[in-house]
């Protein structure tokens, strides 16, 4: 039985009876069967590891704010310009189809101009765009709609998609979705992959569950008859050997799918300073050392932000967080609770900044520490000898807020 709604066997019926009532004090009113079995698909039905990656789910919701991202976040105009992707139509079967030509991406010119936290940002507004058009997708044919066609078209992909710091987007991308949007794949189909498509592979094969694996089709020279197999000429761009085209008669259907290019440097922020909106502090991170900075957070619902450059290198940065505990109350402090995910930056290109809600009174930290350079094919942690990186760096602190 394929564990979807339908076509369950007695087990896996039971299985989902078992997996409502044991998250039964965070059903929401949009978890229907159809959501509940992702979950339990992904995890092979076991009751426990379902339960326990749907938690973490709503806990990744909450810190991430994914709910009101779309209403609450601005995204930066070159990515909408120019990272490239869209949805366009459907697949013969209904699903939604996603075609991203990322081979036209300017890798390094994105980098330069948004923080990588802006780009997975941007990622989880298309993660959920797709969860949206399944649910649109369902309504409109009277059965449910789960699976993504995504088309990848890696014509003129070369070395530079391949630095460190795009594949440590990629990762991170990678294991937002693998965590985060279950039986969200049906197929993904890549087309004019080149020589280099095997190293490009081997970096991201470790963070792809079985499942997505097999998912996973290179296409050979007939790549057109093959998309046309899964998808109708009349919903497939021409440019891709369809009959589909734009209003105005384009190929490539601009209009629902970016094609990336080159990035006029007019979006490059490395070297912006206007945004900064307060004195900076320069201190100097020792190599391979961390610099942490402890605020006590005398009451709630205060906000502490952040701007900060560093000179040559990225850096990695964190927020973390613990009660205060009364002097002589004989408790035992908690250990500290992350706040913001520790996650390099690219802060000697682009000016990194954020805010955070301290909704309980407690210890609020900082965490700065300096980058690593790693060889791709081990992921090895080196150290570049007597290296250290300059932090420029301002924080709004309320003041309600002491430092320690």
């Amino acid at each position: 039985m394929s564990g979807r709604v339908g076509d369950l066997s007695p087990q896996q019926q039971e299985a989902l009876e078992k997996f409502k009532n044991k998250i039964k004090d965070v059903l929401q009113p949009h978890m229907d069967d159809v959501f509940l079995l992702k979950w339990l698909r992904a995890r092979s039905f076991n009751l426990a590891k379902a339960e326990e990656m749907l938690r973490l789910n709503l806990e990744f919701r909450k810190r991430l704010n994914v709910d009101n991202l779309k209403k609450e976040y601005k995204v930066p105009e070159v990515l909408t310009k120019y990272f490239t992707g869209g949805l366009f139509c459907w697949d013969k079967e209904g699903c939604p189809v996603f075609y991203d030509p990322f081979g036209l991406l300017d890798v390094k010119g994105m980098l330069q101009s948004v923080q990588c936290s802006d780009i997975v940002k941007f990622k989880l507004l298309i993660l959920e765009e797709i969860w949206e058009e399944f649910k649109t997708q369902s309504k409109k044919l009277g059965r449910p709609v789960e699976g993504l066609t995504l088309v990848i078209d890696l014509d003129q992909f070369g070395m530079r998609h391949m630095s460190k710091q795009a594949i440590d987007v990629d990762i991170q991308i990678l294991k937002i979705f693998e965590a985060n949007y279950p039986e969200t794949l049906k197929t993904a189909m890549i087309i004019r992959a080149p020589r280099l498509f095997p190293v490009l592979y081997s970096l991201v094969r470790p963070f792809l569950s079985e499942d997505t694996k097999s998912k996973l089709y290179i296409c050979g020279s007939d790549w057109k008859e093959s998309l046309l197999q899964k998808i109708d000429a009349h919903y497939l761009p021409t440019y891709w050997g369809g009959t589909a085209t734009d209003p105005d008669g384009d190929p490539k259907c601009r209009s629902k799918i970016c094609f990336g290019g080159s990035i006029p440097k007019s979006y490059y922020s490395g070297s912006d300073e206007t945004s900064v909106t307060g004195n900076l502090t320069t201190v100097t991170v020792q190599n391979g050392s961390c610099l942490t900075l402890e605020y006590d957070v005398l009451v709630p619902n205060c906000v502490i932000r952040w701007q900060f450059k560093s000179d040559q290198h990225d850096i990695k940065f964190g927020v973390y967080m613990r009660k205060r505990i009364l002097k002589n109350s004989g408790q035992k402090g908690e250990e500290l609770r992350e706040v913001v995910p520790s996650e390099k930056h690219n802060s000697h290109k682009v000016l990194a900044e954020g805010e955070v809600l301290c909704t309980e009174a407690g210890l609020c930290e900082y965490n700065k520490l300096y980058c690593f350079f790693a060889f791709y094919f081990t992921y090895s942690r080196i150290f570049r000898p007597g290296h250290d990186v300059v932090l420029i760096c301002w924080w709004q602190i309320p003041f309600d807020v002491k430092r320690k």
